[in-house]
């Protein structure tokens, strides 16, 4: 198999562990196309991935998202290697790297396609930016400690006004991020559905709307057009104003997780979640 490495610049600032990840590799009979230490963010040029049948990075979650990100056009399947703390989204951890890579390497694992979402940013009725998630789409104030209002419109119908820190709308992936620590439900990752979850709102009443993966949600910010706000995907963030409607629907990109046979999810659950890596 044919490999490319991407280390996260914050959990492995001189490339040591991936230098010894890579050695690994090498020693067992794979190939390393490309190895190399990333930032979040930014460009990235995908002909390195030439010939690539599998993505590894190094770090936690949002070092996988990013990657997601940066090759979701490639239809390369990802795994990481857990150089952070709960890393719920990677599937190996460092001290158990070698057995798991082995694995991989004899073909002992499934792919795990993960639906991902999309979100139009809509200014006067005209579509200025348009952006892809895996993980989630968050919508919330720019200054710290302000709240928004924010009215949420499900397949047309209008539900509520919500003035709070925000709106998480998640896929089943980010079901166990953000969105759980919100008091969002946790979803199995290969369902067809999209979460909607208000962050803090100041009400009596507030809950998760869990719609089917066809299904539209439209966000208003009900705010004056020179108030700045963020949409944030996957923990990229973009500016949006006051009156922008955001419309998020499930996208036609899929992207393939590697699920390695020894680690179900509810184990991981279990284990990074409830016991803290425990």
């Amino acid at each position: 198999m044919n490999f490319s490495l991407f280390a996260n610049i914050h959990k492995d600032s001189n490339g040591d562990f991936l230098k010894q990840v890579t050695t690994y590799l090498k020693s067992i009979g794979a190939n390393v196309i490309h190895d190399e230490i990333v930032t979040k963010g930014g460009f990235f040029d995908v002909s390195k991935l030439k010939n690539t049948d599998m993505i590894i990075t190094l770090g936690g979650d949002g070092t996988l998202l990013d990657m997601a990100q940066k090759t979701k056009n490639t239809g390369i399947p990802l795994v990481g290697i857990n150089l952070g703390s709960v890393g719920f989204l990677t599937q190996i951890e460092k001290r158990n790297y070698e057995e798991m890579l082995l694995s991989i390497f004899h073909k002992e694992f499934d792919i795990s396609n993960r639906m991902t979402i999309k979100a139009d940013v809509i200014r006067n009725g005209i579509t200025i930016n348009s952006v892809e998630a895996l993980n989630d789409i968050v919508i919330t104030r720019e200054a710290t400690g302000d709240t928004v209002e924010i009215s949420s419109y499900i397949n047309g119908s209008y539900i509520d006004s919500y003035n709070g820190d925000g709106i998480i709308v998640s896929t089943p992936t980010g079901s166990t991020g953000y969105q759980m620590s919100a008091g969002g439900p946790v979803s199995d990752p290969e369902a067809d559905i999209i979460l909607v979850t208000p962050i803090c709102p100041h009400m009596m009443h507030r809950q998760t709307y869990v719609i089917k993966g066809d299904g539209l949600v439209e966000l208003e910010v009900r705010e004056k057009d020179f108030v700045s706000c963020y949409l944030s995907y996957d923990g990229i963030s973009y500016n949006i104003k006051g009156n922008d409607l955001i419309r998020i629907s499930k996208s036609d990109l899929v992207i393939k997780l590697v699920k390695i046979q020894k680690n179900p999810f509810y184990e991981n659950l279990r284990n990074k979640i409830y016991y803290r890596g425990n």
